[in-house]
């Protein structure tokens, strides 16, 4: 036989273990994907940082091969000028190149800049996916686990006071 009480502790004991392990596993729960939530995030920055780079580096190599090039052109000028013997209007052609690669140059540092703010937008967006997806997992509430807790408690013992715990042959 087995004597009611017995079953009643042990059903209430049962019970308020099963709710401290959900507590704990959800909690658990909660941590691990925040944890992998800004993982993603420093994965996702690393990537940005690096286009950013490359970015940066392209557009400084640009500025670079136009300079090249500007010079290049003014230095034909001169001496074509100079073989000419059209001094005015050579001097008028090399600062028409000079121009154009000024103009260039500012053009590279445009789109860098451009490019810059966009990855910033990039950066804002990757905050905000992975403050969501830490919020797509609740935290378990010791509240909540408690008055659980007490529920099973008040159904343990209505079921005792109604005899649903009777004598077990």
């Amino acid at each position: 036989m087995c004597d009611p009480v017995s079953i009643a502790v042990a059903s209430m004991a049962i019970s308020t273990a099963g709710a401290l392990q959900a507590h704990s596993a959800q909690n658990k729960a909660y941590e691990k994907n925040a944890e992998m939530a800004n993982q993603a995030k420093m994965d996702e920055d690393r990537m940005i940082n690096l286009q950013e780079a490359q970015e940066q580096e392209a557009a400084a190599t640009q500025s670079i091969e136009q300079n090249r090039q500007t010079q290049e052109l003014a230095a034909r000028a001169n001496v074509a000028g100079g073989e000419s013997g059209g001094f005015l209007n050579n001097n008028a052609v090399v600062q028409d190149i000079v121009r154009q690669g000024l103009e260039s140059n500012t053009m590279t540092g445009q789109n860098l800049e451009r490019t810059t703010a966009q990855l910033g937008e990039q950066r804002l967006g990757a905050n905000t996916r992975a403050q969501s997806r830490i919020n797509s997992v609740s935290k378990s509430s010791a509240a909540a686990t408690g008055l659980k807790i007490a529920g099973n408690a008040i159904n343990t013992g209505a079921q005792y006071n109604s005899g649903g715990f009777g004598k077990v042959e």
